[in-house]
């Protein structure tokens, strides 16, 4: 169990981070083969970095993802060269990179909260007490070191002397910071990893890249990526908003209709309905109800014979099966109706708070187990019934009549 959840997890990983790290890896390549030709064009257009930044945060505040905004704003500060005047010039660079590191692990580890007043002031406390501790508490560390590698820990002792070439890249302090946030960051991501998430994961790897290069062409070239990358989160996220089911994470009414647009001249559309599903409701409550629901969707998203689950509204779901008729459709149908039949749910049952007089608790009550059936209503396009409302009507009047002769069956509509 543990492992299958541990897959599950790593498979969504893999495929919402995809896409970002393609973007990541194509602009470090690009970079590495032609780089005189975009040193020259970056000094061009060296506006062309702020400019993404800027319409990739306004394109996140417009759709809520507070975030996103501060990591456009963070970012500003990769391509922002550093005055000297201010503070020695390598301490700048290893302030400015702890900030930076830090306030990305922050934004991971936190989540969109918007920005009304309360949460701006919470936010612009936590970024002035980490910019605080990074310029002045940084340079304290130093000035009590004889040398650049202070704050020497057994971890990061052991890792230069495992690669010396390490010490080219980053200071005891730097490694030690980078180490803990890379250890945070991981776990945050791996266990929820949504679009946003996998984009301030792939903006804090590209910080310490960018760290290790330490050039001002390529903190360019990437930061613009970065803010496509946020551009492509933002626009994903709104998709899976409009698009999926928030209860059952399968595709909603919405992206049915869209996907019936799509639909050939010949395809036979499922619909499923879950039995005495009120009744159910009433008996256990809503909570178990809505956990009902998710396992019928989950089963019907499992189901074979190039079938696409949607959920159409209440405990009634969609099945379509493009290209397919009726009769090649109704063994897959009767696969997935009986998995849901046979699935034991089991219902925890709390056990009863003891008696004032009695010293000992009452023993704990045993699961109960119950069990949830479909009924399932079949409709072919047919020249007949072209029209997918027409379609939609005769599954209904199937499914009708699978609850009829007694439900947990499968009724092909007559045609």
């Amino acid at each position: 169990m543990v492992f299958s959840i541990v897959l599950q997890r790593c498979s969504r990983l893999f495929n919402v981070a995809l896409i970002p790290l393609l973007l990541l890896i194509s602009t470090l390549i690009a970079y590495h083969f032609e780089a005189p030709l975009i040193q020259q064009w970056l000094t061009q257009a060296n506006w062309l970095p702020y400019a993404c930044l800027i319409i990739a945060g306004v394109i996140a505040w417009q759709f809520g993802r507070s975030r996103l905004v501060w990591l456009s704003l963070f970012l500003l500060l990769i391509v922002q060269p550093i005055d000297p005047e201010w503070l020695e010039v390598g301490m700048a660079h290893t302030a400015r990179f702890c900030f930076i590191l830090l306030m990305l692990s922050w934004l991971i580890l936190s989540t969109d909260k918007g920005f009304s007043p309360t949460n701006l002031l919470i936010a612009l406390v936590t970024i002035a007490l980490v910019a605080a501790a990074c310029l002045w508490l940084l340079p304290v560390l130093a000035s009590h070191s004889q040398s650049n590698n202070y704050l020497l820990t057994p971890a990061t002792s052991w890792l230069f002397q495992l690669w010396p070439g390490l010490r080219q890249w980053f200071t005891s302090t730097e490694l030690l910071i980078t180490l803990l946030s890379l250890v945070l960051v991981l776990v945050r991501s791996f266990m929820q990893a949504n679009n946003s998430q996998i984009a301030l994961l792939v903006a804090w790897l590209s910080l310490v890249i960018l760290h290790c290069i330490n050039q001002l062409a390529p903190n360019q070239l990437v930061v613009i990526t970065l803010a496509i990358i946020v551009c492509i989160a933002v626009i994903r996220d709104s998709f899976a908003m409009a698009f999926k089911d928030e209860l059952t994470g399968i595709p909603s009414r919405r992206a049915l209709m869209q996907y019936v647009q799509t639909l050939g001249r010949k395809y036979t559309l499922v619909m499923a309905d879950i039995d005495h599903f009120k009744k159910f409701n009433d008996t256990y409550g809503h909570d178990v109800g809505d956990e009902v629901l998710k396992l019928v969707a989950s089963k019907l998203n499992k189901v074979t014979g190039g079938g696409k689950a949607f959920r159409y509204g209440g405990e009634e779901f969609i099945m379509l099966f493009a290209g397919k008729s009726s009769k090649d459709v109704i063994p897959h149908v009767e696969a997935i109706r009986e998995l849901i039949a046979d699935y034991d749910i089991a219902l925890r049952a709390k056990p009863r708070p003891p008696k004032p007089e009695q010293k000992t608790p009452s023993k704990p009550a045993k699961d109960k187990i119950v069990k949830v059936t479909t009924s399932f209503g079949v409709a072919e396009k047919t020249s007949e019934h072209s029209d997918f409302a027409t379609i939609m009507k005769q599954a209904d009047i199937a499914l009708y009549a699978a609850k009829k002769a007694g439900r947990n069956c499968v009724k092909m509509a007559k045609q």
